[in-house]
């Protein structure tokens, strides 16, 4: 399931119904069903895992009237007792939400992703699990930035003096939420506090890549794309992974090319066009990432395929080649 091959484990389960049982607690084994189920049925994996999030949340509400109980006996072995007990049931829970929500969140739901946070708030408001994908799902929503920024915010104070230490996609949500906020100056700051602890992490270790900005400034640049001012997002993109050599990455091309799929496709629709200066610069950079990103893969090997894996093809040079191509013919 690490791997999302599941159609394998459930041929391991089916295939070994006997060690299934001896070694998986009754909670992973239907907490594997119901993920299982979800790759052909997704309607009938939300009713296992609202079956299975419904148990734990009885079982929170008793731990929580147990803790409640024991203080007012002022018994605080008890009361450690339950707390713990209350926490291992909490962390088991959270899973469970987390893969019923993500069945709205594939199919682009985030309306209803939010619902289901929302009936869980009494239970996990203090989980950083929590708080973090709910204020991933309001990021998602056009017009709740300022609710987002409310559920962001705390996680960057908390690890302000070491941001690199975060996801730099939650930097990236973050700045994206300011500049969406017209709070322009909260999002320079925090992208100049990035800058400069990635500068000092090269002055310990030159060799150490380190893509925080540059992923702050592609989902700036997607932003800007996204809005269809792709005379700014492609320029802010293409100056990001200066220096390439540093900068190339399989995460950085990934939202890279992305936004430069989206621009040849608008192009060939003729739904607008690029200035002569920028056109050139594009050219430019598809020939500095073929240059630089020879050993670069574009996908991640699989261990467990028994594919071949083209290691030819899968490469950032072969796809700004082949990107090139296409944008040579749409500009012709």
């Amino acid at each position: 399931c690490k791997h999302e091959l599941y159609d394998m484990a459930a041929d391991v389960m089916a295939e070994n119904s006997d060690l299934t049982f001896k070694n998986l607690s009754q909670y992973v084994y239907e907490y594997l069903d119901a993920v299982i189920t979800q790759q052909t049925a997704a309607q009938e994996a939300f009713r296992k895992f609202d079956l299975l999030a419904n148990q734990h949340l009885e079982q929170l509400r008793k731990l929580t009237k147990q803790v409640q109980e024991a203080r007012q006996h002022q018994d605080d072995d008890a009361v450690k007792r339950a707390v713990n007990e209350y926490d291992e049931a909490l962390e088991r829970y959270i899973p469970v939400l987390m893969a019923q929500a993500k069945i709205y969140w594939d199919a682009g739901n985030y309306a209803q992703v939010e619902k289901i946070f929302r009936k869980s708030v009494e239970f996990c408001n203090e989980h950083d699990i929590w708080k973090l994908n709910v204020a991933h799902v309001l990021f998602m929503q056009d017009g709740k930035y300022r609710e987002a920024i409310g559920f962001y915010e705390p996680i960057v104070r908390r690890n302000f003096d070491n941001l690199l230490g975060i996801s730099a996609i939650v930097l990236a949500n973050v700045c994206v939420s300011y500049i969406m906020t017209s709070q322009n100056d909260q999002a320079e700051e925090l992208m100049k506090k990035i800058e400069r602890e990635e500068e000092n992490g090269a002055y310990d270790d030159p060799d150490k890549k380190v893509y925080h900005l540059c992923i702050v400034n592609l989902v700036i640049g997607t932003l800007y794309c996204s809005k269809g001012n792709y005379q700014f997002g492609i320029s802010r993109i293409m100056k990001s992974l200066e220096p390439y050599s540093r900068k190339l990455g399989l995460d950085t091309w990934y939202y890279t090319k992305r936004c430069f799929r989206a621009l040849i496709e608008g192009m060939a629709k003729q739904l607008f066009i690029l200035n002569d200066s920028t056109a050139h610069e594009v050219l430019d950079f598809f020939d500095a990432c073929e240059v630089n990103g020879r050993t670069i893969t574009t996908v991640e090997q699989d261990p467990l395929s028994s594919e071949p894996f083209d290691a030819g093809r899968n490469t950032v040079a072969y796809e700004a080649r082949y990107l090139k191509a296409l944008f040579l013919r749409v500009v012709q």
